[in-house]
């Protein structure tokens, strides 16, 4: 199975977003209960986040261009394999703002009714954090970024 320099460069951005989601989320995942102030190496993750990922393209785009020295053309069928891809990915974003706004509407409604049930103890504790909604955001952003380079991989292997 050979593989073209544009599908090797699909499979990068789908490797990148995998890796990211399985050595970057499990920090904001354990922090998702505290405020961004409180979040223990915050900055200093989002540092590391910035340049493993400019050093993790850096080096795969360079491996990629020594490699394959020609340069391949361009044409319809690339356009249309773009704008499938991004055209459902821009729906998948917007299916992630519906989504977001509902869990955000759920947790209101959530700690009103147990406002309303007496409970102040659980009240008091159910909160929606800053930390939580970073995390649900790079769920949603990592999923969809590997649904749509997926979809483009698939596109390309078969048209």
């Amino acid at each position: 199975m050979s593989l073209s320099k544009k599908e090797i460069s699909i499979l990068i951005e789908i490797i990148y977003s995998i890796v990211f989601a399985l050595i970057f989320l499990p920090y904001f995942y354990e922090n998702q209960e505290k405020n961004l102030i409180l979040m223990d190496g915050f900055i200093e993750k989002i540092i590391q986040i910035i340049v493993c990922t400019v050093i993790y393209f850096s080096i795969t785009y360079s491996v990629l261009e020594v490699t394959f020295k020609k340069k391949e053309t361009r044409d319809e069928r690339d356009d249309m394999i773009n704008s499938k891809s991004y055209k459902l990915g821009y729906l998948l974003y917007e299916l992630s703002l519906f989504i977001f706004i509902g869990y955000v509407c759920s947790k209101f409604q959530n700690k009103e009714l147990l406002n309303l049930t007496g409970n102040h103890e659980l009240y008091n504790s159910f909160q929606l954090t800053d930390g939580g909604i970073v995390f649900f955001i790079l769920v949603l952003l990592a999923f969809i970024s590997v649904i749509k380079s997926l979809y483009q991989f698939y596109l390309y292997r078969t048209v």
